[in-house]
């Protein structure tokens, strides 16, 4: 899908207005944390952390400088007391947009800024006091915005407590997509995405989502990205205008041995390849084919024994006569190929192919031709279903919020 650059994006955050039907939202930004005074590491009413504690869980890619890439990441901790605050290093971007949240509770949201401190938690803050049977208070956050990212400088609790880390849990997803899985124009971003629903949604398990607007799976210049997944799901950072700043053309690899290895893997690949609108024009049939095998062949390389989802690419709807139906001009016949290029003799396959036709319909599409943010809960749906039949994955999450802002109802229940 097009691609808008990061620095434009920037310039909206502030002021986006999330639609609902064509309304505004109201209250769309709940929880804003309060900026403070920058906090000395010698503060006598804080407890300071550097950002390479070992008690700070860094979830999805983060570089060696401690700056967050690609969609949804951010870090978790488990604390004591009732103050937790967050200072930001230079390399934030301005106005970026947290979601963040103690415990199980609802997603409250934050803009932050580079070199300013957040208190998100005291002892007034909802939730806070509501840990009953031994529970222990966690803190999380995530970027929601594709483009943007935060760089971790310090972590701060109340004066004679602690963090403690939080174990990892033993299963692991990485989504690798474009803007799609990304969660372009969705209400949130990143964590209105079907791959946060899909995450969230199954319950214990890490995930990470290797996605970027506009990105191609063809190594080639794409909507403003210089590179394709072909090349960037080996790196730390995405394409955008910020890693380009920093890292130039040789960004740090990522170091797979350093990090749990994925047991699935789903991809969502191909958009912006058959769009002729770019800069080289639509990848050939035969050659997007060709660099799909080399992609899972990567993937396999990396984690050998992961399930790989090739996900069916949607092109979108178009009316016909009466009603509506939808594009299959997606490289369905390569997709496929490429799934039966690693069958085993005995028919086995480590490639699945999932097939999206008839999961989204032409009202699950918004203006800017992505999902909408129920086209992203349809989606997330049927994938945790095909990965629950398909595997035998239990559905762990049994109550904790995954979507923020989807609770819509009728408030006339009598007649």
């Amino acid at each position: 899908m097009r691609f808008i650059p990061a620095f434009f994006a920037c310039l909206s955050l502030a002021t986006a207005t999330i639609l609902e039907n064509g309304q505004a939202r109201l209250n769309p930004y709940p929880g804003q944390a309060v900026k403070i005074p920058n906090i000395a590491d010698n503060d006598p009413n804080w407890k300071t952390y550097p950002p390479d504690a070992h008690q700070i869980s860094y979830k999805g890619r983060w570089c060696s400088k401690y700056i967050s890439w690609w969609s949804s990441p951010g870090i978790n901790f488990r604390y004591a007391g009732d103050d937790v605050a967050i200072t930001f290093g230079e390399h934030t971007s301005n106005g970026v947009l947290l979601a963040w949240r103690i415990s199980g509770q609802p997603w409250n949201f934050a803009n932050v800024t580079a070199g300013d401190t957040y208190q998100f938690i005291n002892k007034d803050t909802p939730g806070q006091k509501t840990a009953v049977d031994g529970q222990q208070n966690t803190f999380e956050f995530r970027v929601t915005n594709w483009a943007l990212g935060v760089q971790l400088k310090r972590v701060h609790v109340t004066k004679g407590t602690r963090i403690y880390g939080i174990p990892e849990f033993h299963r692991k997803i990485e989504m690798i997509g474009d803007s799609l899985t990304a969660g372009y124009t969705a209400t949130y971003e990143g964590i209105s995405s079907f791959a946060w629903g899909l995450c969230e949604g199954l319950g214990n398990v890490e995930f990470t989502f290797t996605a970027y607007s506009g990105i191609c799976l063809t190594d080639k210049l794409c909507w403003g990205n210089p590179r394709g997944q072909l090349y960037q799901w080996l790196q730390t950072s995405d394409t955008g205008f910020r890693a380009q700043q920093i890292y130039g053309t040789n960004p740090e690899p990522w170091p797979f041995n350093k990090h749990q290895k994925a047991d699935i893997v789903v991809i969502n690949l191909g958009t912006n390849d058959s769009n002729q609108g770019t800069e080289t024009g639509r990848v050939p049939d035969a050659e997007f084919q060709a660099n799909y095998i080399k992609l899972i062949a990567s993937i396999h390389e990396k984690y050998p024994r992961a399930q790989v989802i090739a996900m069916q690419i949607w092109q979108g709807f178009y009316s016909y006569g009466n009603t509506y139906l939808q594009n299959l001009d997606g490289y369905q016949a390569g997709i496929l190929a490429a799934v039966d290029s690693f069958k085993k003799k005995d028919g086995s396959n480590f490639v699945h192919y999932f097939n999206t036709t008839g999961v989204l319909q032409h009202n699950d599409i918004n203006p800017l031709w992505h999902p909408t943010d129920t086209g992203h809960i349809k989606v997330a749906a049927h994938l945790m279903q095909f990965i629950k039949l398909k595997f035998n994955w239990e559905l762990g999450n049994t109550g904790k919020e995954v979507y923020s802002h989807t609770t819509y109802w009728n408030d006339l229940p009598d007649y």
